[in-house]
């Protein structure tokens, strides 16, 4: 089993509607049809909180620069719709990783089962 470290999905958002969502470095937001704007993650910088903003146009992509969670908002004049493949954090792939390896070591074992406890013979 191969396991992908990245979720893919759309984000279908309605005219001014709002996603918060938590956002690993490396994830990518690509614009297919209508304009999002893309709140970053907060930062600090001095003693205030600062929040980078940029315009997603069909067609164009961010790559996420740091861990956080993020707010993509689409423009008030209608609906946007965007890409968002999300980065897995390593432990939850290596997690995933090893409950596959276990699952495949179980029904390995299931023809031995079988036979011990005669599931599935033809005799009554």
């Amino acid at each position: 089993m191969q396991v992908r470290p990245y979720r893919q999905y759309p984000v279908r958002l309605g005219a001014g509607q709002s996603l918060f969502l938590q956002a690993k470095a490396g994830s990518v937001l690509a614009g297919t049809s209508g304009r999002l704007v893309l709140s970053g993650a907060p930062i600090w910088l001095g003693e205030q909180v600062f929040r980078s903003r940029l315009q997603l146009e069909p067609g164009q992509a961010h790559v996420i620069a740091q861990d956080g969670w993020i707010t993509l908002t689409a423009s008030p004049h209608g609906e946007a719709v965007c890409q968002v493949i999300l980065q897995d954090s390593p432990a939850l792939v290596h997690t995933l990783h090893r409950l596959g390896e276990a699952a495949g070591k179980l029904l390995g074992r299931l023809p031995g089962i079988k036979r011990l406890t005669g599931v599935g013979s033809l005799s009554s």
